[in-house]
This record gives C-alpha cells, sequence and structure tokens, in this order.
C-alpha cells in the first residue's frame, strides 16, 4: 500500500470509530409497549434499528421547528 492510500485508509477508520454511540438502556412503561408492537409489526427489526428510526424522526421534527423559526423570523423582518 502506498503512503498516501494508508493514510486515507487510517482518516476513514478513525471517522467511523467517531460516528459511533454506545446506548445501554433499559425501556419500561408505554414507550417499552410501543417498541414491542413495532417488532411484532416488522416494522423495526431490532431494538436499534428502533432507537436509529426514533433519532431520524426526531432530526426530522427539529428541522422542520428550525424552518418554521427561520421563515417567522423573515416574516417579521418583512413587515417592518
Amino acid at each position: 500500500m502506498k503512503e498516501k492510500e494508508v493514510i486515507l485508509l487510517s482518516r476513514v477508520l478513525r471517522t467511523k470509530q467517531k460516528d459511533k454511540t454506545r446506548i445501554n438502556t433499559v425501556i419500561s412503561g408505554e414507550p417499552a409497549l410501543w417498541l414491542m408492537e413495532w417488532k411484532r409489526r416488522g416494522l423495526v427489526l431490532s431494538n436499534s434499528d428502533a432507537v436509529v428510526q426514533a433519532f431520524r424522526v426526531l432530526q426530522e421534527k427539529i428541522t422542520e421547528q428550525d424552518l418554521k423559526s427561520v421563515q417567522l423570523g423573515n416574516m417579521r423582518r418583512i413587515e417592518e
């Protein structure tokens, strides 16, 4: 392997390691029931899949709120 290829491979490996977070938790109550139902229906494949999907939905909602906030700010500036 050439030196540049080794450096690039090293960067890729470091990036992949930084993109991981371990979550070790117990879910109880209504969220646990949701998870069991989603698994039964085949909507999620595993607990990890459910967590990832939940984060995606949360990120989408946050992005929507941020966009609405920016739009509202722009409308207020236009009205002034």
